[in-house]
């Protein structure tokens, strides 16, 4: 019996990792708009009259715009289609920029802006004012109410949109600004490392910066925190 209740177990636990790695493995399903690449033009011609696609460009370009129009011709939605005519980022937006930049393909609503992924995830809804265009140690700028803070690739919230202004500063640090001319500087944590008592911010560059205070004198400042005066 205890053997039987074994190969059982055994069985059940076979199973369950053959449905975990074939869900893992699942292709992404995309839709495609019907038609045919004019090489011509460099265009995706498409069957449906209702939607129309911007050029390539060239022959190298992976990515253009298409978009879904009313019987009048008027644009519903914008997306993004690659040469075979896959609909990459759903036909749905007002507006985006064409291709991707660190995985990830900005997409507008109205004056509001988010982030596609390469799967066609919408990963951020559109809902920021300004969204960086690219990533700069792993995080995006955004920002709204003219406030600022930081995002990672997935889209969660790295640094609190709290800041007047803040800056990626390399090397793990963020430069932030509490007040006009008060910068200082905090870690992906969102911890304070560097008092905000310097009038400007630069990156860091080998683990130190050079800037500085309200007197006008020059501080090198290294990313642990130390400062010291020149």
């Amino acid at each position: 019996m205890k053997y039987i209740f074994l190969l059982l177990c055994i069985s059940v636990i076979s199973c369950t990792q053959k449905i975990k790695d074939s869900s893992q493995k699942a292709p992404v399903v995309r839709e495609k708009l019907k038609g045919y690449m004019d090489k011509n033009s460099n265009t995706w011609i498409c069957e449906d009259s209702t939607y129309t696609a911007e050029s390539f460009g060239d022959s190298l370009t992976e990515y253009a715009s298409a978009m879904k129009l009313d019987a009048e011709g008027n644009p519903l939605g914008m997306g993004l289609i690659d040469r075979q005519g896959t609909i990459i980022v759903p036909i749905i937006y007002d507006g985006l920029t064409v291709g991707f930049t660190d995985s990830v393909c900005q997409v507008y609503k109205g004056d509001k802006k988010g982030l596609v992924n390469l799967e066609g995830k919408e990963i951020v809804a559109p809902t920021y004012k300004y969204i960086n265009e690219g990533a700069e140690d792993g995080l995006f700028r955004v920002g709204k109410n003219d406030l600022y803070g930081m995002i990672n690739a997935k889209g969660e919230i790295v640094i609190p949109i709290v800041y007047k202004g803040l800056e990626a500063a390399n090397e793990g640090l963020v430069a932030v600004m509490i007040e006009p001319h008060r910068w200082g500087y905090i870690n992906h944590k969102n911890e304070m490392v560097i008092k905000p008592e310097f009038t400007h911010h630069r990156k860091f560059e080998n683990g130190k910066v050079v800037l500085q205070k309200a007197d006008g004198e020059e501080y090198t400042v290294y990313k642990d925190g130390k400062v010291e005066k020149n």
